[in-house]
């Protein structure tokens, strides 16, 4: 059984609900903890807490960094004046009643240290979390097994979201030594959820799948978007089983001009850390685990 923890910026895109759903219902994943990242960050625990309950699983939930190192906020155009504190559009008041924990940093050390080798870390937002984790207890995270990051473009130059957010910390983090996989755009972009996949969650009456059925259509009327893309659920699928191909490039974090874009290279380059990069996804056997493990 595979230990991992998920770091999650849940409430915004739709897709980290589904992530955390999916590995909730995973017989090969230990779920050993949750950690939350990015502006009002005790909201997005609450919402991972009601997520759980309603998947049947018992685990920790901590909440982590609001700010990132350096970036400062890239608002959203219905944000508040006061973005660190504004709850994500799929909160509920009642949603305070989840009892959670500060300290999502130092869960991450903590966790690395006794787990070691047996330990995947699976960033889903941005990596201020695991960045704070190294820069603060570099021999703790340096024992972890592997970070699998839902992050990145790698055949385009442009500033995937995540990186965007906090692009020191995805430098911080790629450079870090720590082995490190990550499902690009490259791949996440041909996994859209499709409108009859999505009429199968609406009819489902899980506990779980109702939960995020509501969270869709609160994500849908905030922001407008016609689909969801399921970035971090596959992501989070691709630890478990053969769906996506890896291959080792060198990459290097933009931190002028376009900030958050990655530098890809073939060979070894100065300045450039090693990355396994997802170029293929069996996109039809991707929404088989989906259907198989939610529906």
């Amino acid at each position: 059984m595979q230990k991992i923890i998920i770091d999650t910026d849940i409430g915004d895109d739709i897709d980290d609900a589904f992530a955390i759903a999916l590995a909730a219902n995973l017989k090969e994943a230990e779920i050993v903890g949750v950690t939350t990242v990015f502006r009002n960050s005790e909201a997005r625990a609450q919402l991972v807490a009601k997520l759980l309950d309603c998947a049947g699983v018992q685990t920790a939930v901590f909440a982590g960094e609001r700010f990132p190192i350096k970036e400062p906020f890239h608002p959203f155009e219905k944000d508040s004046s006061a973005p660190e504190t504004s709850a994500p559009c799929q909160w509920e008041e009642s949603y305070r009643q989840y009892r959670t924990e500060d300290g999502a940093v130092e869960f991450l050390a903590e966790s690395a240290e006794k787990y070691g080798k047996e330990l995947c870390i699976l960033p889903i937002g941005p990596l201020t979390n695991l960045a704070r984790a190294i820069q603060r207890y570099p021999d703790k995270m340096k024992k972890c097994g592997k970070i699998v990051s839902m992050g990145g473009s790698f055949t385009e130059f442009l500033p995937e979201w995540n990186y965007l957010c906090d692009p020191e910390a995805a430098d911080t983090v790629i450079g870090s030594g720590i082995p490190f996989y990550a499902v690009g755009l490259d791949v996440t972009l041909k996994c859209p959820l499709e409108e009859g996949l999505l009429e199968k969650f609406y009819a489902s009456e899980k506990p779980v799948n109702q939960l995020l059925s509501l969270w869709l259509k609160r994500w849908f009327a905030f922001f407008g978007f016609e689909k969801s893309v399921m970035h971090d659920p596959l992501a989070v699928a691709s630890v478990f089983e053969n769906l996506v191909t890896f291959a080792k490039k060198y990459v290097k974090i933009d931190l002028s001009k376009e900030r958050g874009a990655a530098f890809v290279a073939d060979t070894p380059q100065e300045g450039y850390s090693p990355v396994y990069v997802a170029e293929t996804v069996e996109r039809d056997k991707f929404y088989a685990t989906v259907k198989k493990h939610l529906l």
